[in-house]
């Protein structure tokens, strides 16, 4: 054999060396593939199957609620509901800033005439301080 026939035999190799386990790779990678995809479809089937009922559902309701003549009244208290919802969103809009000014004014409005009731105020008993750890060590160095 030339030296050209054996470069190509160990090209050739190491070409079907690398593209094997590609190859290998590839296919588990279209077989998982295939996998997920079959059951996404079934779960797509059954989601689809689901909105188609529960449209028929509401088309059949809607044509008896036209029929009954109730459709309208629906309609009119959905509007009705949403017009008293606006209201009550323009309301508290209002009512927030208003809130937020008159509550610290109440406030110190009750304070004062908790001041005006008590005559005599004494001042607030000061809190006990926790000892310092030298002085609780110190003390269990003289007792012990």
């Amino acid at each position: 054999m030339e030296g050209w026939q054996i470069a190509l035999v160990v090209l050739a190799a190491l070409l079907v060396g690398a593209v094997l386990p590609l190859l290998v790779q590839l296919y588990a990678a279209l077989h998982t593939l295939r996998s997920v995809a079959e059951k996404s479809a079934k779960d797509v089937e059954a989601a689809l199957l689901a909105i188609h009922r529960t449209a028929d559902r509401l088309d059949r309701l809607g044509a008896a609620l036209e029929k009954d003549g109730k459709m309208a009244e629906i309609v009119e208290g959905a509007a009705n509901a949403a017009q008293m919802v606006n209201q009550l969103r323009g309301t508290m809009q209002v009512a927030g800033p208003v809130a937020a000014a008159v509550v610290p004014a109440v406030m110190a409005a009750v304070r004062a005439w908790k001041g005006a009731m008590d005559p005599d105020p004494s001042p607030p008993a000061p809190e006990e301080q926790p000892a310092p750890a030298s002085s609780t060590r110190e003390r269990k160095e003289a007792t012990g």
